[in-house]
């Protein structure tokens, strides 16, 4: 009898509270508006307030083979090569903070003792 009343309990319990796969969120469409300026204006200041990694500055030949090599070995950074005068820059990555651009430095430095952190004039 006690068998029988403990198997009933948990059927009963398993039906009265058992969990729908349904999840039904209501978002105000005033959040959503919200959310879209936020990344407008995100993504605005990050193009103008980021940091960069500079590896070498001097000759084309030079900064050529420095750019394909750094871009072989850290390939989840972006590598800018170009030229302002009077030299070819090697620049790597756009760090939101100071500190995430020191944390590759560190790394960097094993191979390019002269690379530094900046923050570029946009």
């Amino acid at each position: 009898m006690k068998k029988k009343l403990t198997i009933i309990c948990l059927l009963f319990l398993s039906i009265t509270y058992s969990q729908t796969d349904r999840l039904n969120l209501i978002n105000d469409p005033k959040l959503d508006s919200v959310l879209k300026i936020k990344k407008v204006i995100d993504k605005k200041n990050f193009k103008k307030n980021y940091y960069s990694i500079q590896l070498f500055s001097g000759q084309f030949v030079i900064g050529d083979s420095i750019s394909k090599l750094v871009s072989e070995k850290f390939i989840e950074d972006s590598v800018y090569f170009y030229f302002e005068t009077p030299n070819y820059k090697v620049r790597i990555g756009k760090y939101k903070s100071k500190l995430d651009a020191e944390k590759k430095l560190k790394i960097l430095r094993k191979e390019f003792k002269s690379a530094f952190v900046f923050m570029p004039d946009n």
